[in-house]
């Protein structure tokens, strides 16, 4: 299905007389296309024995990074939230880039989704990820929960189902990452991710 939406919308996009905004709104089936693929391919790792290794490949972090952050700016054009991208160029990583692209794209969207108004800075250094944003923050009753299944520190909100950071977790733990979160409430949270 993946394959013939893909096809599809690039058919629709040679298509000279589609509006402008016809062209975004290609653009956004296509980009949520590629999203899509990521988390099937992260979910068929997850669900694989142990033993048996995805495909690894050097990649740049920083490219897939980047392609999070701009996803997160264009879903946020109606609301008060600014998201950059900080860091150094060419930060190269020996493991699975798709794993990675659903690894930031949950923190990226963890953190716009909790934050009302105000900031979410996403920092790529040498050996680690960081997440920043001037959110609600979390009660360290919240924090010591934020990795279990299904738990959502405001459940009222309507994005997400609670899943994200739990999945975020078993794929850093497959690769031998590590990630953390610190945060205060009403001060905003920082999740990190660090490749060993």
């Amino acid at each position: 299905p993946l394959t013939v939406i893909r096809v599809a919308s690039d058919m629709a996009l040679a298509d000279e007389t589609a509006s402008p905004r016809q062209q975004r709104s290609l653009h956004r089936i296509q980009r949520a296309g590629r999203d899509m693929e990521a988390v099937i391919d992260a979910f068929l790792i997850l669900a694989r024995e142990a033993d048996v290794e995805p495909q690894l490949e050097m990649f740049d972090v920083t490219e897939i990074v980047r392609y999070e952050v701009d996803t997160a700016a264009e879903l946020l054009t109606d609301r008060p939230v600014h998201v950059e991208l900080h860091g150094i160029e060419g930060v190269e990583l020996h493991g699975p880039p798709r794993v990675l692209q659903v690894v930031v794209s949950n923190l990226v969207r963890n953190a716009c989704n909790y934050t009302d108004e105000g900031r979410v800075d996403v920092y790529v250094e040498h050996d680690r990820v960081r997440v920043r944003d001037t959110g609600i923050g979390m009660s360290a009753q919240a924090l010591a929960r934020a990795f279990e299944p299904f738990y959502r520190a405001e459940p009222e909100r309507p994005q997400g189902t609670g899943l994200g950071l739990s999945i975020v977790r078993r794929l850093c733990k497959r690769f031998g990452w590590t990630v953390t979160l610190t945060s205060e409430p009403g001060q905003g949270t920082e999740a990190t991710v660090i490749f060993r």
